[in-house]
């Protein structure tokens, strides 16, 4: 059987990740999976929500072998041994059983969804390579809070404790594990029996950052003087999400650098990323550990030298061009700059940020340039972005031959019975004037649909007056809202601005949405063209009265041959939206089951 071949190929791999009890579940796993595939070769049914747990199990897996220490290269090759091995079991033993037409679109269909549960595996090794960045970033947070010479407390927003170091838990004789979780109120029964000014808490929540001088009491109960600073710590959207405590003993200003100066080469060494500090001349004067680990280079090797004369050593480039180099030149702040490089045989992709060091004139003095390592970041989504490309050639490739597999069948089921003199020759103009060529036509309206989703024609755009685009639209759609019996309405304010568009496409875009309003407003109903402007942006909205669409199909209606209609490609949607883009505007949607649907397309005023 293809499973058991399969597992004893994986097992001198997933032998030192899995344990018995893991493997065994995973064996019964892939069984499973073989034979929904099996199950569907042979009933053709498409259950889409049968694949969901499969798809689960595999991201599921993805993260456990992430965790174990699997390396990306090992888990791809599996999966593309897997893959193959899938395929091969399909072709090899259901070939026989099927015809030719059915057998080319279920293999289609089994391409698709093996390429799926792939990149579901990706992703979640993708998400264990993050919590472990994660988890390493918050342990270093912590190694540099324990090492500072002064109690350190972090709280999060509800007041809650997430942190203590030793000098902050010894003088009340109490551990980690006893304090954290802890409320600021029940933490201040236990130990703290000194005040703080009133309304600290709120002004700290409101991202003031306080400080106060207070007197607390020793291990012998007698009063000892420090000074407490209480700060607002932010979240990336520059919200108050906890605060940290300080507490010190007054020093003076000496003290307080030389303190600073002893922890200095201790945090640069426990950052995550590299730093590099330059002098005026570009030449390095700091170079953390970190640095040493992205580069392979010891401090040693590159300390006192010059930025540009390093990285013309080491990559036999000039960076004198660069816009690095230019930024720095001008003392400008560098922001996501991406550098590819070879430096010692290793091919690295790193990232880089960085800001001048001024002095108190503002003239700027030297640079502190961060770098971060992207290169296995980078190689986990080129391989999910190969897999999603995979998948969605297999989607297209199956949504074609079904759709031209049923005009075709139609005009191959008619030459038979003409070849086999069924049809008699008078019969033959009327036959092909009204079975033919609709059918012919049809299969040649699907390729040029397809064509135009896939590959679609630059917009020939023109400076156009809003109101007569729109004035027109309505004649072409007023003559089938009557016909249905469909009420027609439009609001749209007066002196709308001009728009660049392709005439032809956005009249296309138009009549897609209107004809699928139309098809779900009931008679009597109403559809209302609503024009607004906002931020520059003229925003067409299509409104029905229909049934809505279903959750579960909403995420979907722009994917090619997506379609709930009986008679229906799925091709409208998505060409509508891809011709909006190529507007450089934005086609969206906003529905709920019984409630109508409302199509937004919001169109850049011309520049």
């Amino acid at each position: 059987m293809v499973v058991e071949s399969i597992l004893k190929i994986f097992w001198k791999d997933l032998g030192a990740y899995l344990q018995e009890d893991e493997y065994l579940t995973y064996s019964q796993h892939m069984r499973e999976l073989v034979g929904y595939v099996d199950e569907f070769i042979i009933t053709g049914e498409r259950n889409e929500p049968a694949w969901e747990p499969f798809f689960d199990y595999g991201r599921a897996y993805g993260h456990r072998v992430a965790t174990r220490g699997m390396q990306l290269e090992i888990m791809l090759e599996m999966g593309n041994m897997f893959r193959e091995s899938i395929l091969n079991h399909v072709f090899h033993n259901h070939q026989v059983k099927l015809n030719e037409q059915d057998a080319f679109g279920k293999m289609l269909y089994i391409s698709a969804k093996i390429n799926t549960y792939m990149n579901k595996i990706v992703l979640g090794f993708h998400q264990a390579q993050e919590e472990k960045v994660e988890k390493s970033y918050e342990e270093r947070r912590h190694q540099v809070l324990e090492r500072l010479p002064f109690s350190i407390v972090v709280y999060d927003k509800e007041g809650c404790l997430q942190f203590a170091n030793s000098i902050a838990l010894e003088p009340n004789g109490l551990t980690y594990e006893q304090v954290v979780g802890k409320t600021r109120a029940e933490l201040k029964q236990m130990f703290n029996r000194s005040t703080e000014p009133e309304s600290t808490w709120r002004k700290v929540m409101s991202g003031e950052r306080v400080r106060w001088r207070a007197d607390v009491p020793s291990q012998t109960d007698e009063l000892t003087q420090v000074d407490k600073e209480m700060i607002p710590l932010f979240d990336d959207d520059g919200n108050v999400n906890g605060s940290m405590t300080i507490i010190y003993s007054p020093i003076t200003e000496k003290e307080r650098l030389y303190n600073l100066h002893k922890q200095f080469s201790f945090v640069l060494n426990s950052m995550n990323s590299g730093l590099l500090i330059l002098n005026q001349d570009f030449s390095l004067t700091a170079y953390n550990k970190k640095a040493e680990d992205i580069f392979g280079l010891a401090a040693e090797q590159v300390l006192g030298t010059s930025l540009l004369d390093l990285y013309h050593r080491y990559t036999g480039k000039d960076m004198s061009e660069s816009k690095l180099n230019s930024a720095m030149k001008r003392g400008l702040p560098i922001r996501d700059l991406e550098y590819r490089i070879v430096i010692n045989g290793r091919s690295l992709t790193i990232r880089i940020d960085g800001n001048p060091i001024k002095n108190a004139e503002g003239q700027p003095v030297g640079y502190i340039l961060i770098i971060d390592d992207q290169t296995e970041l980078l190689a986990m989504r080129e391989a999910m972005m190969r897999n999603e490309k995979f998948a969605l050639i297999g989607q297209f490739a199956a949504g074609i031959a079904h759709e031209i597999r049923n005009p075709l069948t139609t005009v191959f089921g008619f030459l038979q019975l003409f070849a086999s003199k069924s049809v008699q020759p008078d019969n033959f103009h009327d036959l092909t004037v009204k079975l033919l060529i609709p059918e012919l036509d049809r299969a040649n309206t699907i390729l040029s649909d397809f064509l135009m989703v896939s590959r679609p024609q630059a917009p020939q755009r023109q400076l156009v007056c809003t109101e007569t685009f729109l004035a027109d639209v309505l004649r072409l759609v007023e003559s089938e809202a009557n016909l249905r019996g469909v009420v027609l309405e439009v609001e749209a304010p007066e002196d709308l601005p001009s728009l660049n568009l392709d005439v032809q496409q956005m009249k296309q875009v138009f009549l897609n949405l209107c004809k699928n309003a139309f098809d779900v407003t009931p008679p009597g109903g109403k559809l209302v063209l609503r024009v607004k402007v906002l931020n520059n942006v003229v925003h067409f909205e299509v409104i029905d009265e229909g049934p809505g669409i279903l959750a579960e199909d909403l995420s979907h209606i722009f994917e090619p041959f997506y379609t709930t209609k009986e008679h229906g490609t799925g091709l409208g949607l998505p060409i509508s939206h891809r011709i909006i883009e190529g507007h450089g505007g934005m086609l969206t949607v906003r529905s709920a089951e019984g409630v109508g649907t409302t199509f937004v397309i919001g169109i850049p005023f011309a520049q």
